[in-house]
């Protein structure tokens, strides 16, 4: 089973202590958003390493679906939330997420369905390009993504018709129409 998940190599350093070094090559980041290794099945609780927004970010798209349709542990959701430093309802409406089944997912440990696990990959996949924005320009240091992005989508966008992005989180077109507002913005289209 292909997993989203970053493996650590125990090694050792020059005084024989184990130093756990990570065994990909992808993108380090300071605000990591836990995701645990699921199957069908099995309890999302059991097991689990991190995985950074930014590796959503640059992760492929096959690895992608492998992950949407596995399906996002819910207790993710409620991690993203606490990131965004959003209300979890707001999430979940601007998601078309129902609260009261998100809870019952959580309370039982079970994954999304692939349809709202989509949905959810697209919000880290966001913050991860914000994220990599601010790495390209220069200066990550002390910036915090998540909480940027989460202001960034309550305010109208002229590009988008005067909308707030978050208005079109709730489908994957609107997701992709939010992700080119950012590119524009990084490219000085919109100041």
């Amino acid at each position: 089973m292909v997993t989203t998940t970053v493996s650590k190599a125990a090694t050792r350093t020059p005084s024989g202590a184990k130093a756990n070094k990570p065994s990909h090559k992808a993108p380090k980041t300071s605000r990591a958003l836990k995701v645990l290794k699921t199957s069908r099945g099995s309890p999302a609780a059991k097991g689990g390493t991190d995985v950074s927004y930014l590796e959503y970010f640059y992760q492929a798209p096959m690895r992608q679906i492998e992950m949407i349709r596995r399906g996002i542990p819910a207790l993710t959701v409620k991690r993203i939330a606490g990131d965004l430093r959003i209300e979890q309802d707001i999430l979940l409406r601007a998601l078309n997420l129902s609260v009261a089944t998100l809870n019952r997912k959580v309370a039982q440990a079970k994954n999304l369905p692939a349809d709202e696990s989509e949905r959810i990959a697209g919000i880290a996949r966001l913050v991860g390009q914000v994220e990599a924005m601010v790495k390209e320009s220069g200066d990550p240091e002390g910036f915090n993504a998540a909480e940027w992005l989460s202001r960034w989508l309550r305010e109208p966008l002229p590009a988008l018709g005067g909308q707030m992005p978050i208005k079109l989180l709730d489908t994957m077109a609107g997701q992709a129409l939010v992700s080119q507002a950012l590119s524009r913005i990084q490219s000085g289209a919109y100041a």
